[in-house]
């Protein structure tokens, strides 16, 4: 485990001083990546399981007394333009901000690539000045320059691989409260529908 331990620091080193922002890099998106998964697991709608409920379900719900469903629906609403607006204040308390963080994590992620091209270009500059060095320092100076060069670029992509696998996680999550605010809408719109309709034929 030691030696191990001893290799990897040693490829560390041989990376140059562009390690030290990918490390700053590498921290950051994993606990970006780490808050979204939790923020998005701990919302209410996917721990109450709202995201995979259907009509049926949710009628079940409704006469059962689930406050939370009826708080989430406009139970009042009478017509289709009262619904769509309850419904885009619902979208705009729980889904600004994770959409904010997505954009955020998108960031920080293609950054990491762009560090590593950057070790790159660092690495070749220091290749270049070695060739044109002095015979006894030439070779020492262009195998750490290539070195700095591919280790910089491994990095950015050992960093940002496993980030985008998660990010298109997180979307997806996303999408799954989009789509169950969107049942919920069309659901709520069709009871509203369903009571217009009924007040309008009384009143005939």
């Amino acid at each position: 485990m030691s030696e191990l331990a001893s290799e990897i620091l040693d490829i560390w080193a041989k990376g140059g001083w562009l390690m030290l922002p990918l490390f700053a890099l590498t921290l950051f998106i994993y606990h970006a990546v780490l808050e979204l998964l939790l923020r998005l697991n701990g919302h209410f709608l996917a721990r109450s399981g709202y995201d995979r409920i259907s009509d049926i379900g949710i009628n079940h719900a409704l006469r059962s007394g689930d406050w939370t469903l009826r708080r989430l629906l406009a139970l009042d609403a009478s017509s289709r333009v009262e619904v769509r607006r309850h419904f885009q204040e619902v979208r705009a308390e729980y889904m600004p901000t994770i959409n904010r963080r997505i954009r955020f994590l998108s960031v920080l992620i293609t950054a990491g690539p762009l560090v590593g091209l950057l070790g790159t270009v660092v690495g070749m500059l220091t290749t270049f000045d070695g060739m044109a060095g002095s015979d006894t320092s030439k070779f020492a100076s262009v195998v750490s320059g290539v070195s700095e060069a591919l280790i910089t670029t491994q990095g950015g992509l050992i960093v940002s691989i496993p980030a985008f696998v998660l990010l298109s996680l997180i979307i997806q999550k996303r999408n799954q409260l989009e789509c169950c605010l969107s049942r919920l809408e069309q659901f709520n719109v069709r009871m509203a529908m369903r009571r217009d309709s009924i007040e309008k034929s009384s009143v005939e």
